[in-house]
């Protein structure tokens, strides 16, 4: 045989062993996904849940989105077509979720993203999310799930008085 039949052969036997590697690595896949177990989960916990609920209380014109994607608020300030730059920025925030969005009701705008702070969350992270947050212009306002605020509390953070009032009332 030839050095040129040799070859040949070997590619032959090399590419008809790729193609069964991946065939089988797709079975494989296939089963694994055809075995998988999957279980709901709550969306709130019972905390975020009560605090939702004295949220709208207090706020009855603005909407309360809990559990909201960043990427969903955010894009990064870059072009597309730059994809290195883009999709590093968005790799900051693309898997963070935020507690709360307080939404206008009568134009969509956004009032404020509302964190409730509990023992899970770092202040170092916390403060990161906060800058990119505020960068794009949002309003961020963090409660303490130990001590969460009134009615009157809630109201005085979304809806800040204007300089020169002094109560809720002068609004």
């Amino acid at each position: 045989m030839s050095t040129t039949s040799n070859l040949i052969t070997l590619l032959a036997v090399v590419g008809a062993g790729a193609i069964g590697i991946a065939v089988l690595k797709a079975k494989l896949a296939g089963q694994q996904a055809a075995g998988a177990k999957f279980k709901q989960k709550t969306l709130l916990t019972p905390n975020e849940l009560e605090f939702l609920g004295r949220l709208e209380a207090a706020a009855p014109e603005l909407r309360f989105f809990p559990q909201v994607a960043m990427g969903a608020l955010l894009d990064p300030a870059v072009p597309r077509s730059d994809g290195k730059a883009y999709y590093r920025l968005r790799g900051m925030f693309s898997q963070k979720i935020v507690d709360f969005v307080a939404q206008r009701r009568s134009d969509g705008a956004i009032v404020a993203i509302i964190e409730l702070d509990d023992r899970t969350h770092d202040s170092g992270k916390d403060a990161k999310r906060d800058e990119m947050l505020q960068n794009a212009g949002y309003q961020i306002v963090r409660w303490n799930s130990k001590s969460k605020p009134d009615a009157t509390g809630i109201r005085r953070a979304l809806f800040p008085l204007p300089p020169g009032s002094s109560t809720i009332s002068d609004r």
